[in-house]
């Protein structure tokens, strides 16, 4: 792990990408938890995509060669405490990176399930740090980053049904406006980078493709497993997305929120277009 840089500064790599935090793995030596964080080098940068909620995106990088010392950029897809929880370890153990976030995302966050709302937002508090970098519906950070949020069409699953924002006495269903996606290109290669994917992975790749002409592989969950009540969306829409997928020109990885039985049953239909993206996994491009 130790020529990750000397492997992409060279042109051997373009892209490479290290799965940190996801609740399988690929080893038991690495730590495991419901929540997403993947590393991501290119030419010019160092950066993560998430964060995970804990203490496992550090330790997996030790573990895996990876300093977070020297990333220099960081995406936070949306205001869950699963992408976003581990931000202020972050910020103590590393003094340079910007974090490009939507500023909605640090407005209250709930999670319901069996009548029960549980709190799965992030630390208000943190929104004042200096590095925090409050991003609008497209932002171009560089020539090899482009964020966007642009996104309101939904799967319509049950799980993101379940999940509501503002404060407990004034619940409004999650539109998710605090979620955003990324795409890094480099050297003829173009990537996108979604969390959750709440507003639907078809709808967040059809928004990519109007500003990148092609996307050559797609990281993220699909949202089809509520963690709360371990229930899956229903074989038909599970069955329809992977379809859908099919039919598009990325390989997808995904991980997370997907579900082990939903990507199995996607992968009946996908083949070796849908691959599993578990804690140290790397994938170069």
């Amino acid at each position: 792990m130790g020529d990750i840089g000397c492997r992409v500064k060279d042109g051997l790599v373009q892209i490479r990408a290290i799965a940190l935090v996801d609740n399988t793995s690929s080893s038991a030596d690495l730590k495991t938890v419901h929540g997403l964080g993947i590393y991501i080098e290119t030419r010019k940068h160092k950066l993560l995509f998430d964060l995970g909620p804990d203490d496992t995106c550090f330790v997996n990088a030790e573990k895996l060669g990876v300093d977070l010392a020297e990333v220099d950029t960081v995406v936070i897809s949306h205001g869950h405490y699963d992408h976003g929880g581990a931000l202020a370890r972050f910020l103590d153990i590393n003094g340079k990176a910007n974090i490009y976030i939507r500023r909605q995302a640090f407005e209250p966050h709930f999670a319901r399930a069996g009548g029960e709302d549980e709190f799965i937002g992030l630390d208000p508090e943190l929104a004042k740090d200096v590095r925090i970098v409050f991003t609008d519906s497209a932002v171009e950070i560089d020539d090899e980053l482009f964020v966007f949020s642009d996104i309101r069409q939904s799967l319509g699953t049950q799980s993101s049904l379940a999940l509501f924002k503002g404060a407990p006495d004034e619940f409004v269903q999650d539109d998710f406006d605090h979620e955003q996606s990324l795409i890094v290109t480099t050297e003829g290669k173009a990537v996108l980078f979604s969390g959750c994917s709440h507003s639907g992975i078809p709808g967040i790749l059809s928004a990519a493709l109007r500003r990148q002409p092609y996307i050559d592989a797609v990281f993220g969950g699909f949202h089809l497993f509520n963690p709360n009540t371990g229930v899956y969306e229903s074989d038909e829409l599970i069955e329809t997305l992977a379809g859908e997928l099919s039919m598009e020109t990325p390989v997808f990885y995904t991980c997370h929120c997907t579900g082990d039985n939903a990507f199995a049953r996607m992968r009946e239909t996908m083949g070796e277009k849908l691959q599993y993206f578990s804690v140290g996994s790397i994938v170069e491009l």
